[in-house]
């Protein structure tokens, strides 16, 4: 080596080589870079179990509320026929067969019938299926027997129908416990979706490689490789976004998923979850309300068949929808049966005869709003008793609501029919109507039409149309007055000339008789049978407008605006027909008032409730008034306004009332049986003249209703103080050969047959030494 390059080293020629600090720092990065990745990666999964996490382990869906008509008992004591218990079990989706075999199926042979009772959770305790046989003797119940448990019994409650399901979110699902799908169900899902569901890991790499290659040789997409998980995966967290990135996520979410839970907890969610249709702006999810709404029975109930539609399904809900495309539908449920038969599920014989059958669905949409009045009103009484926020504790809770799916039916019958009538009758077609029937003695509704388009959820006219209620008005009148004895008894005679009334600031009033025609008196009794005017303003100004008011809003009317006016003894105020029917509850209840409800009561999914309605009577009138009052109803439907009843009808003796406002705009009926006040308007929209009363409109719809329903004599209930007297035809006691015999309220004990006139300190005009007679009762308007 030279002295030169001794002393300059650095002069040598060497390679080039990277600097210890560049190659530093380019490690670095890539380390940096890898870490980012793998700690983006540990949080992206970890947001994604999170929310796998914190739906599953939580409210995975937002239930809707499952409403149930009301429940309804087969009781020895009642002395039902064979019909009648034939009939309460197909009101009640019980279905007639000739074996019995699964839960919902009877059998009739000679003089019994044999049922599979279904499992339900009724509000006090979980009952299970039972084996009833019913024996009839001279076509009456006479023995029911349990077959499980061998032993005799008094009655068995029939599990209520599901009537309606209070939505969230546009979906509607019943979810059910894995244990209540049939295994026929599961079996053929899997076989159909997922052959290796309880062998893979969330995803199946052999399913997508076989899907693969039949997609290549059909040249399009024929068959999917995602398993159930991904499918539950991609319903329950994803979109329906074809892209990549949601692929991704499917498939690292249907991983996570089956680590984290086990394949029957999946299996379950799915089932509840996964999406078989539309109906409206409503999705219909699970299998379970699927069955329903296609075949209006439970899952646990349809035939092998109906299993093979559903599942077939899955694959299009759209494209197979059986009402939409009934041939695709059929097609596939054919393709899902062919699996079965192939996989020896099925034999041949069973395949040919299954593969033949009509799809036998339902009509469309009979599952969610059969009912829409009464739901509409159940509705806003949840709000009234609940509150506007409290509407998350109802998710997925049981309604279990008052509704009579009979009464219901006729109710509805009548008002269509009856309507359609008198709008042919009168040449009017713009008619409507409504009616709201309650059990007055639990304040229970137990049918609402809410108008002539009976599946309509349109307007209410029962709860919220508000038409001035006319004559109906007056059976508050007389009870308040009947309510002091010592001025007003049925035989008090009142004053029946024309009269003016002077208001300040007004012009002086003339109300009117609805004949124009006039007397010197009437009977109290009489002016309310026939429904006449002027007697019964002369009553309530004599007993004070604010003592009529305050009775009317003890007895269910304190939410009505009343002008305290002289009008008003006339009805000149608007009421919708649901308020109207609270006051008469009252008047049929011997003055116990009970809150009108459409609920009976709410379980949470627990079991648990969370509320009850109320049905101890108040009593905001005096009883021996009532008694009075409806005995002087009776005698309208037996020879007043309400008479042509009586053709059919006398042995019932119904208690009635008619009403007619001005140039016949409305017209109203309100009738009393044994059990129910049935409240009718007939009127138009536009509030246009009907040509009709009360009489000739309104009746005929619950004279209607009367021809299709089964119901109870009306009879006087035994109150205390009240006396049946005889009268004269002068109206004075005569207890030895009486014209005819009255209630009278005895509030001092009183003997009435001690004297043979009137006393005079009842008298609303003049007292006479020997009193005039007294017009008969003669029904006008």
């Amino acid at each position: 080596m030279s002295t030169e390059q001794e002393k300059n080293p650095s002069t040598e020629q060497t390679p080039a080589k990277i600097p210890f600090s560049q190659r530093h720092k380019w490690k670095l990065f890539f380390a940096k870079a890898i870490f980012s990745i793998g700690m983006l990666t540990v949080f992206y999964g970890a947001y994604l179990d999170w929310q796998i996490r914190s739906k599953m382990d939580g409210q995975i869906w937002r239930l809707p509320a499952e409403v149930y008509s009301r429940i309804e008992s087969v009781r020895l004591q009642d002395n039902l026929t064979l019909n009648d218990v034939t009939q309460l079990l197909l009101n009640n989706d019980y279905r007639q067969t000739s074996f019995v075999a699964a839960p919902g199926d009877f059998k009739i042979e000679n003089d019994t019938i044999v049922l599979l009772r279904r499992s339900f959770p009724f509000p006090d305790k979980m009952e299970p299926q039972r084996v009833i046989r019913l024996r009839f003797s001279d076509e009456k119940l006479t023995v029911i027997e349990d077959l499980v448990n061998q032993v005799t019994i008094d009655e068995f409650r029939l599990a209520p129908k599901l009537v309606a399901m209070l939505q969230s979110d546009n979906e509607e699902r019943l979810a059910i416990p894995l244990q209540n799908y049939p295994r026929l169900l599961i079996d053929t899902l899997i076989l159909t979706e997922d052959r290796r569901f309880y062998e893979h890991q969330g995803v199946s790499l052999i399913s997508i490689a076989r899907a693969m290659i039949s997609n290549i040789r059909a040249g399009q997409t024929v068959q999917g490789g995602s398993t159930l998980t991904q499918q539950l995966v991609k319903n329950l967290f994803l979109t329906n976004e074809r892209s990549i990135t949601r692929k991704i996520n499917e498939a690292l979410m249907a991983i996570m998923l089956d680590l984290r839970y086990d394949k029957n907890t999946i299996l379950e969610t799915y089932l509840n979850e996964i999406y078989l249709g539309q109906n409206g702006d409503t999705q219909i999810h699970g299998f379970e309300l699927a069955s329903h709404f296609f075949f209006g029975r439970p899952v646990r109930e349809i035939s092998l068949d109906q299993i093979a539609l559903l599942v077939g399904m899955v694959k299009g809900p759209s494209l197979y929808n059986p009402w939409r495309n009934p041939t695709n539908a059929k097609e596939r449920r054919n393709v899902v049966l062919g699996l079965m038969l192939e996989h020896k599920m099925i034999d041949q014989e069973l395949f040919d005869l299954l593969s033949q059958r009509p799809l036998g669905v339902q009509e469309k949409g009979s599952v969610t709003r059969p009912y829409p009045a009464f739901i509409q009103t159940l509705q806003a009484e949840l709000r009234q008793n609940l509150g506007e926020n409290k509407s998350s504790s109802l998710l997925g809770a049981r309604i279990f609501t008052t509704l009579d799916v009979k009464q219901q039916a006729y109710a509805e019958q009548a008002v269509v029919d009856a309507t359609q009538k008198l709008q042919l009758k009168v040449k009017n077609p713009h008619l409507q109507s409504a009616m709201v029937i309650a059990d007055y003695q639990k304040g229970e509704i137990r049918a609402i039409v809410g108008g002539l388009q009976t599946q309509y959820a349109g307007f209410n006219r029962a709860f919220m149309a508000k038409r001035q209620i006319g004559s109906l008005v007056k059976p508050s009148i007389y009870l308040t007055a009947l309510s002091d004895p010592d001025r007003f008894r049925l035989n008090s005679p009142i004053n029946n000339q024309p009269i003016t009334i002077n208001i300040k600031g007004s012009p002086p009033w003339q109300p009117k008789n609805y004949d124009h025609k006039y007397s010197g008196s009437v009977l109290l009794i009489d002016a309310l049978t026939r429904s006449l005017n002027i007697p019964t303003v002369n009553i309530g100004m004599k007993v004070g407008l604010t003592k009529v008011i305050e009775t009317q809003q003890a007895m269910g009317w304190d939410q009505v605006s009343i002008p305290k006016v002289p009008a008003m003894l006339l009805g000149s105020y608007s009421i919708s027909p649901y308020d109207v029917t609270k006051l008469f509850q009252v008047i049929a209840n011997n003055g116990g008032k009970i809150p009108l409800s459409t609920i009976n009561t709410i379980t949470d999914r627990q079991g648990e409730v969370i509320y009850q309605h109320q049905t101890e009577p108040e009593q905001v009138v005096p009883s021996q008034a009532t008694v009075q009052t409806l005995y002087a109803m009776q005698q309208v439907v037996e020879r007043g306004t309400a008479r042509s009843l009586q053709n059919d009808f006398a042995l019932l003796h119904l208690a009635g009332k008619t009403g007619t406002t001005n140039d016949a705009r409305d017209t109203w009926y309100v009738g009393i049986d044994g059990e129910n006040v049935a409240t009718v308007w007939l009127g138009r929209d536009d509030n246009g003249e009907t040509g009709l009363t009360g009489a000739s409109g309104a009746l005929e719809i619950y004279k209607n209703y009367l021809q299709r329903a089964e119901v109870s004599p009306l009879e006087l209930k035994k109150v205390d103080g009240i006396k049946w007297v005889g009268i004269n035809s002068y109206g004075s006691w005569n207890c030895y050969s009486p014209a005819r015999n009255i209630p009278v309220w005895a509030n001092k004990g009183q003997d009435f047959c001690a004297s043979s006139t009137i006393d005079p300190t009842i008298l609303l005009s003049t007292p006479r030494k020997t009193p005039a007679p007294v017009e008969d009762a003669k029904p006008a308007g």
